[in-house]
């Protein structure tokens, strides 16, 4: 009774909105028709365009893995071979929700056998999309939570997990909030496969069963891993570098954020003139703020797709990183590297980006999404706090002026923050093949009974 309360309050508050989107569409079509978001995938996501999937047939027995956007997929690359290692009888359907995460999944998900837009959370484009598939499983990354998927897909005896999970405080204090609608939810899940100690104990009191909770780490870290022999050489003739370029690199920076940046690094350049900046905006869709910006400052900049296009070596000092997919292998590059989402409330990015190129890593304070792995970057010493753009200044200097055998035992600091944090994808593999394996099981023995 209690679940199906909670899917009567949720849908009540999900068909309205649709009802609301439906009476607006003129206004949203022109928006959409003004900025090109959502122009390729709202149709798919709604069900009302079915794209192939040549690799999956009618029969194959399927396991769905899901990614939100860029970050989450490219987390899963290594994750993917792995599974399809561990799953050989199994075919590999790939989705995300975001256009940015589609092309980039098209361009790098070679282990997956489909790769299609995943479904609003509306049964006609849920019951739509599964019914083109023979699912034994659906893994969902980080912490996405579906409650009308995952009512399907418990009634259909379909397998849920999550992998990779987490619970930020804010998303942790809505599900509390909210908790007589999600608490029902996450009682359905079959497993749920959490980042830290802290995410399992946030996911067992926004209600899913503590039996089926699990430690298992964090994919990221083992993807990561794949960067630890990366042709050196090859980086700095892809971005049109040298090894004696003095290089500051902000990554992830979010808008009014990146003012901060701009201004750190125009106060060190008046010390190290030859210091050039690759800076990599996190919100693409706000991105002309950012040159706008640069320009009322006075700074020449290139736009790295441009480059890419006409297949030239940077000019200026500052190069805007508006491609996806290149930002971890800039850090490389780099003397100095700031991650971003931390100057301003968003809750920070992945430290380990940079560190596993040994690359003492520059932070703000606002890191709540990251909150265990920046307390280990701190106490390690292989992560630098930074409170505002004039300390961010003082600090990019520091590492600058800094002797090299200060910096390389910074960098090896940092280094040894990647190294511990590995192994997450092979426990988790062990765990999906335990628990499909058991659900299994006792679907053969329902269907003999």
């Amino acid at each position: 009774m209690r679940i199906l309360f909670a899917l009567l309050i949720y849908n009540l508050v999900l068909y309205s909105a649709l009802a609301i989107a439906v009476l607006s569409s003129p206004f949203i079509a022109y928006r959409i028709y003004k900025t090109g978001k959502y122009r390729e995938s709202l149709f798919r996501r709604f069900g009302l365009i079915n794209d192939n999937a040549p690799g999956i047939s009618k029969d194959d027995k399927v396991i769905w893995l899901h990614a939100v956007s860029v970050g989450e997929t490219l987390a899963t690359i290594e994750f993917q071979k792995k599974l399809k290692l561990a799953f050989a009888d199994y075919k590999l359907l790939f989705t995300v929700s975001t256009e940015t995460g589609f092309a980039v999944a098209r361009q790098k998900c070679k282990s997956a056998d489909a790769i299609l837009y995943f479904p609003m959370d509306f049964h006609f484009s849920i019951n739509r999309f599964m019914s083109r598939f023979n699912l034994s499983a659906i893994i969902l990354t980080e912490t996405e939570i579906w409650p009308n998927l995952l009512a399907i897909l418990h009634k259909k005896n379909i397998a849920s997990f999550i992998i990779n999970g987490r619970l930020s405080e804010r998303s942790y204090k809505n599900y509390i909030k909210y908790s007589f609608i999600f608490r029902p939810v996450f009682s359905l899940l079959s497993s749920c496969m959490m980042q830290s100690a802290l995410d399992a104990e946030r996911i067992i009191a926004a209600g899913a069963d503590a039996k089926k909770v699990i430690v298992a780490g964090n994919i990221k870290y083992d993807e990561i891993k794949s960067y630890m022999n990366i042709d050196s050489a090859g980086v700095y003739e892809k971005f049109g570098y040298g090894p004696r370029d003095l290089i500051f690199v902000a990554g992830s920076v979010h808008p009014y954020e990146d003012e901060k940046v701009v201004e750190a690094y125009l106060e060190v350049k008046k010390d190290h003139r030859a210091l050039k900046m690759i800076i990599a905006p996190r919100k693409f869709d706000k991105i002309n703020s950012l040159f706008d910006y640069l320009s009322l400052r006075g700074i020449k900049y290139e736009k790295r797709s441009e480059l890419v296009k006409t297949s030239s070596r940077p000019s200026c000092d500052v190069m805007v990183l508006d491609t996806v997919g290149e930002l971890v292998k800039t850090y490389l590059l780099a003397r100095a590297v700031f991650v971003g989402g931390s100057l301003v409330d968003t809750g920070g990015h992945n430290l380990l980006e940079a560190a596993v190129f040994k690359k003492p890593v520059l932070f703000g304070p606002y890191t709540h999404n990251f909150k265990e792995m920046a307390a280990g970057f701190l106490e390690s010493g292989g992560g630098i706090l930074v409170k505002d753009e004039n300390d961010l200044a003082s600090k990019i200097k520091h590492l600058i002026e800094m002797p090299e055998d200060e910096y390389r035992e910074l960098s090896d600091r940092a280094y040894n923050e990647v190294a511990k944090r590995t192994g997450a994808s092979d426990k988790i593999i062990l765990c999906l093949q335990s628990s499909l394996n058991f659900v299994i099981i006792m679907l053969n023995l329902l269907d003999f009974i």
